[in-house]
């Protein structure tokens, strides 16, 4: 397949243009797809230049969607972007591709759940079904839930305010999988409160923490340097940023 040209600055106000975040990742799908390398590295350096000073909505939602594809990119595509930061230097490119295990990983009986019932176990379908109630009690309760779809449903109740989503990604122990939920849903995902939780949560995926990184400011960054309970990549990772 030949690849083409493809220019940073109208790639990234393409972005801005679309509505969805499904639809900004399906964008930057189209560029590792299409785009020759040296058009990739700079859309790329773009995304992450936009978060370096002065912030935008427009940069914000450009690195998120970006780590969000790579999160799930085929693994021809991260490749060979891997290798073309490898060959041309990319230090921050190479950054995204940080991964290791979380500084705490919760053990199944630590992962306790509010019963919904005092009498009975209540099944997984649901609970699923009672994540949409508008009963403050059940969301409540369900707020402790473990698995990534009741939890994904929750996200979606219109009753649940920021303060219930801090909540959980705050908690620990906690479960990767339900942190990882938090991190990918395209509302939430985006309110800087939860996504500070979910930085210092010793429990989330280094590679999620690393992935937020790039949308914290310099004070949080600073705090978040000298943060014992976190990885020591996160910690690394926010110093470097710093000293970029």
């Amino acid at each position: 397949m030949t690849r083409r040209p493809v220019d940073p600055a109208t790639f990234l106000r393409r972005l801005e243009s679309v509505p969805e975040a499904t639809m900004r990742v399906a964008l930057w799908r189209e560029c590792f797809e299409q785009a020759d390398g040296e058009s990739l590295l700079g859309a790329i350096d773009a995304a992450l230049a936009a978060q370096e000073g002065m912030r935008t909505d427009a940069g914000d939602l450009a690195y998120h969607a970006l780590v969000h594809f790579l999160d799930d990119a085929p693994p021809a595509l991260s490749d060979r972007l891997r290798a073309l930061a490898q060959v041309t230097g990319r230090r921050a490119i190479l950054d995204l591709f940080v991964s290791a295990a979380p500084a705490l990983v919760a053990e199944p009986d630590e992962l306790r759940t509010q019963p919904l019932e005092a009498d009975r176990e209540v099944t997984l379908g649901e609970r699923r079904w009672k994540a949409r109630s508008t009963d403050r009690m059940v969301l409540e309760r369900l707020l402790y839930d473990q698995d990534p779809v009741v939890i994904a449903h929750l996200l979606l109740n219109p009753r649940l305010i920021e303060r219930d989503v801090v909540r959980i990604a705050s908690r620990r122990p906690n479960s990767a999988r339900v942190l990882r939920q938090l991190y990918r849903d395209p509302g939430w995902g985006r309110r800087r409160a939860v996504q500070w939780a979910l930085v210092l949560n010793p429990y989330t995926p280094v590679g999620v923490a690393r992935a937020l990184i790039g949308l914290l400011d310099r004070e949080h960054l600073r705090r978040l340097s000298h943060e014992p309970s976190v990885h020591a990549e996160v910690r690394a990772l926010a110093a470097q940023r710093l000293g970029a």
